[in-house]
């Protein structure tokens, strides 16, 4: 019986973590009440239930999930390893940029920003095809989305040739006219996005081609 309430304990604590983190994680809080509840929820194995939850069905569920892990990898001490251990874990995050719902694109373009950071996660995704799915949404006119989009391939851009791939796939051009959005947060992502694409030829000429220069 003891045990039995113990687990019960567990349960409680590891689910008001993960109501806290959700609505925190939308609004971009940071500091000690993220840090601490990320804590918490790592050591109740919360992670992995956030992670079970982008086999949703539904889409809000989808996204909340997926916004509630970014500060979750984001200040884990060994997120690349974190994220590795879930199997299959990678594959579904990448799967999800084939779905229909703005705000589940923007939440796990935000998640791959922060998978991205570890080398290996971003090699694997790379595997799984994020620059072609990353760069099909690039015609979108969502300011949200484009913002994490933007800050999503500028951080694949770290991998073997992703950054020329990015430009074989025609995200290149669409990206520059983000510069056009009244939304700073937008311009600062894709500055940045277009600064790492840059670094290839073929997407330099293709960037001043469409008046990102003028």
């Amino acid at each position: 019986m003891e045990n039995k309430l113990r687990v019960i304990r567990a349960q409680q604590r590891m689910q008001c973590g993960v109501m806290i983190l959700i609505p925190n994680a939308r609004l971009g809080l940071k500091g000690f009440k993220i840090c601490h509840t990320v804590r918490i929820i790592d050591r109740l194995d919360g992670v992995r239930l956030l992670w079970s939850l982008l086999k949703n069905p539904h889409p809000d569920v989808k996204a909340s999930a997926a916004w509630a892990l970014c500060p979750c990898i984001e200040n884990a001490k060994d997120a690349g390893e974190m994220v590795r251990s879930f199997v299959g874990g990678l594959e579904l995050v990448v799967n999800l940029l084939k779905s229909d719902n703005k705000e589940v694109l923007a939440s796990v373009c935000a998640a791959i920003t922060n998978i991205a950071k570890d080398q290996e996660n971003l090699a694997v995704i790379t595997d799984h095809g994020v620059v072609p799915l990353l760069s099909k949404l690039a015609n979108t006119n969502n300011d949200k989305l484009r913002r994490h989009l933007a800050e999503a391939i500028s951080r694949c851009c770290m991998w073997g040739r992703n950054r020329e791939a990015f430009g074989e796939h025609k995200a290149v051009a669409p990206l520059v006219r983000y510069l056009r959005s009244t939304d700073t947060n937008v311009h600062r992502a894709t500055a940045q996005a277009l600064y790492h694409l840059s670094e290839d030829v073929d997407n330099c000429i293709t960037i001043h081609e469409n008046g990102a220069v003028k």
